[in-house]
């Protein structure tokens, strides 16, 4: 079976991670069936009923974002029918890449970084010795000199008496707080001279669990990536269509107590091919998000025009500020203008 020589794809490195294996499976899957062009692909994919187009099966086999379920079996389903396999492998198959998709969905979804637990202050140490100022005089006296003796036997009366009034003074006040502190939620408790908050309300049982992000976006007509976290901080990269052009952003969310500092790099791709934004977003910028803030990078300094039969992507990296690397990227949902040059359909549309 022969077909016509398509763009030479660029080389996957297995290293990056489960979506670079799962995008070098597709491709020798396309060559074990033939080597399909994409175009050819397409073309036998609306033909078994599930039509995509050429430039979502190449996206999905190039590694960069991860492919619906959808597209994997529709991806598959096309080049079995190139190579004409009969209906017990292609059930197979499908059964096997479903399997596939499954795994890498669940490698590829973020953990949310988990509360830090309050550690409890321990409690006070019971006083053992004598008060402090006084010496501790004990029942040694008869070892020391009459006018000593006669100091001692007075601290001890003074002690004595202090002990039966504190003792009186204890009780007085126990009786004076069951007269005025009462169940929280009582009328006893919320009156009263000595009823406040502090006296009513309990300790929490446990530190509260952090709130769980928002879902990114950047406004109508938008897709972000997959949620992911960088010193404890949700990002996502987004892209935008609008009227003449497209947007590319960050997308940062702190549900936590404390400000985030993190370091971010912006880029997109386009047909492929990634540019960096320009100006010290496509460099890398320090950013310090505030407790309780979502925000998203300014949307003009990342731009590209609507360039027809053109794919496009958000790239980004976002990682602590002491780190070194720039690490792992993510990459938003791909949108695809169409020949009219107007028209965007996302990979999730097609």
């Amino acid at each position: 079976m022969v077909s016509k020589q398509g763009r030479q794809e660029g080389p996957i490195d297995p290293e990056d991670g489960p979506l670079a294996v799962f995008a070098i499976g597709l491709r020798q899957l396309r060559e074990e069936c033939g080597h399909p062009t994409y175009r050819a692909l397409a073309t036998l994919s609306a033909k078994v009923g599930s039509p995509y187009s050429d430039t979502t099966f190449s996206t999905a086999a190039r590694g960069h974002t991860p492919p619906s379920r959808a597209v994997v079996l529709a991806y598959v389903r096309a080049c079995l029918a190139y190579a004409k396999a009969d209906e017990h492998k292609v059930t197979r198959s499908l059964a096997e890449w479903a399997d596939r998709w499954k795994t890498l969905d669940a490698a590829l979804a973020p953990t949310p970084p988990a509360a830090p637990e309050e550690t409890p202050e321990p409690a006070p140490r019971p006083q053992t010795g004598p008060p402090a100022g006084e010496a501790d005089v004990s029942d040694q006296s008869g070892d020391l000199p009459a006018h000593r003796q006669a100091v001692v036997h007075r601290i001890r009366g003074r002690r004595k008496v202090m002990a039966i009034l504190g003792g009186v003074a204890v009780l007085a006040g126990i009786g004076f707080g069951v007269r005025y502190i009462g169940a929280p939620g009582s009328a006893t408790a919320e009156s009263g001279p000595h009823a406040g908050p502090s006296q009513v309300t309990p300790l929490p049982a446990a530190a509260p669990s952090k709130a769980a992000p928002p879902t990114p976006g950047m406004g109508d007509n938008s897709r972000c990536a997959r949620l992911r976290y960088a010193n404890g901080l949700a990002w996502s990269p987004c892209t935008q269509v609008d009227t003449e052009k497209l947007d590319f952003a960050v997308w940062l969310s702190n549900t936590g107590k404390k400000p985030v500092t993190v370091k971010i790099k912006m880029a997109y791709v386009q047909a492929g091919t990634a540019y960096a934004c320009p100006g010290r977003w496509g460099t890398g910028v320090q950013v310090e998000i505030a407790p309780g803030a979502t925000m998203t990078s300014p949307q003009k300094v990342c731009a590209a025009g609507k360039l027809p039969a053109t794919a496009f992507q958000a790239k980004a990296w976002v990682i602590a500020p002491d780190e070194a690397s720039w690490g792992y990227r993510e990459m938003s949902q791909t949108v695809h203008i169409q020949a009219d040059g107007v028209t965007a359909i996302w990979a999730d549309e097609a």
